[in-house]
């Protein structure tokens, strides 16, 4: 499908909906780019609209709070520009696209379902939407919902700095000649048992991370944060064990080798000839278990039927060397923020619009506790964004 708006980046139909069972999942549909195009594509297709209709965009000015008048309505935005504080007034309203609070531990540890969670977004989504919305009287919605699945989460060889990665056991569905091969993987919590059907973290499911928030109340931990994946030598050396075209790998920050090696040496995945040995070296628990672990999985491989459901074509033999990374629940974006109405105007706490506010994308986001599908989120900015214009311009009509 072509798209005049953003030349260049072509639109088509790539999944379907990731919960199809669910009545009027089947009317969801994913749409993304050709193969090899990703969010960062889109990103770039967009800017270059931008600049088509002379429109400016003040990068070095993170906003700081809303300008209201005497009647309560937003008339403006405070920011810190580089020489210093500007106020920016607004004609027809002021609209809130600041993303999530992906990069703000107090936010995730009062409002997730689980702790900690790392992200792969932008270092830049720190709740400052969030924060100036409440100011305002903002009612918040979907504060406990999140899209993602398990991520790697790492420290910078050269710098210390934290790297977040999304990790899948698949070849990027972003190539065009994306696949599963086959290999062995299975995954264990913290003392070393399996807990879930893994082929849906494999695959990169944005449900997967539900399966991380178990909370213990006898142990008084959550015992799959972290949790441990291990797999073999046949899903080591097939390709980056993350997608290339997102994160830190995308934007240049950090180049991910194609065969792991850089990863083993730094610690990142941990490799062992023998399956306990790896899972002492890597921390759970009791690792005897995994070896418990293993010999059952290897049981439902030659049997073709799995404890947890996992289809047999799903189901490889694993060999030595066996590696395991950490898996921790996170993703690419939280879902919380400011509630809006069809309008896109946010609400107050009493259910009254507040007048020249609007807000579209991550903040508080449209999507509650189950993530409809790849790209919603994308879909939810796009468009709130132009309901949200719509509206301040024209009003109900």
């Amino acid at each position: 499908m072509g798209n005049g708006l953003c030349p260049g980046y072509e639109v088509y139909q790539r999944w379907g909906p990731e919960h199809a069972d669910i009545e009027g999942g089947q009317a969801v549909g994913g749409f993304g780019g050709k193969p090899g195009q990703a969010g960062a594509d889109l990103w770039e297709a967009l800017q270059h609209a931008a600049r088509q209709r002379g429109l400016t965009v003040l990068w070095e000015h993170p906003a700081q709070s809303l300008i209201q008048d005497s009647d309560g309505r937003v008339v403006g935005v405070r920011c810190i520009g580089p020489e210093g504080p500007v106020a920016i007034g607004a004609n027809k309203g002021v609209a809130l696209t600041c993303g999530g609070f992906e990069y703000d531990e107090e936010l995730k540890r009062n409002f997730l379902k689980a702790y900690p969670a790392h992200f792969y977004g932008n270092p830049g989504n720190t709740g400052d939407g969030i924060r100036m919305a409440q100011k305002a009287g903002a009612k918040l919605w979907h504060m406990t919902s999140m899209m993602g699945r398990g991520m790697g989460h790492f420290r910078d060889p050269a710098t210390g700095a934290p790297l977040n990665f999304n990790i899948m056991m698949m070849l990027s569905s972003f190539r065009k000649d994306f696949v599963m091969p086959p290999f062995g993987y299975f995954m264990t919590d913290r003392f070393g048992r399996r807990f879930t059907n893994e082929y849906y973290q494999a695959v990169g499911s944005h449900a997967a991370n539900n399966d991380y928030l178990l909370y213990d109340a006898r142990r008084r931990l959550f015992p799959r944060i972290p949790a441990f994946m291990f797999f073999d030598e046949r899903r080591r050396v097939v390709g980056p064990l993350t997608p290339v075209e997102m994160g830190h790998v995308r934007i240049g920050t950090y180049e991910w080798s194609a065969d792991n090696s850089k990863e083993i040496a730094a610690g990142w995945i941990l490799a062992a000839d023998d399956i306990v040995d790896l899972a002492r070296q890597a921390g759970v628990e009791d690792p005897e278990a995994v070896g418990e672990e293993l010999a059952d999985y290897q049981d439902a491989c030659r049997g073709g039927t799995d404890r947890f459901g996992r289809a047999a074509d799903t189901l490889t033999p694993m060999a030595p060397p066996y590696y395991c990374m950490k898996l921790y629940p996170g993703g690419t974006n939280t879902l919380g923020g400011p509630q809006r109405n069809e309008n896109a105007q946010i609400i107050d706490a009493f259910g009254q619009v507040i007048p020249g506010l609007y807000g579209a994308g991550e903040l508080g986001g449209a999507m509650g506790a189950l993530y409809p599908g790849a790209g919603s989120s994308i879909s939810d900015g796009l468009c709130f964004g132009r309901i949200a214009g719509r509206h301040a311009i024209l009003g109900a009509a």
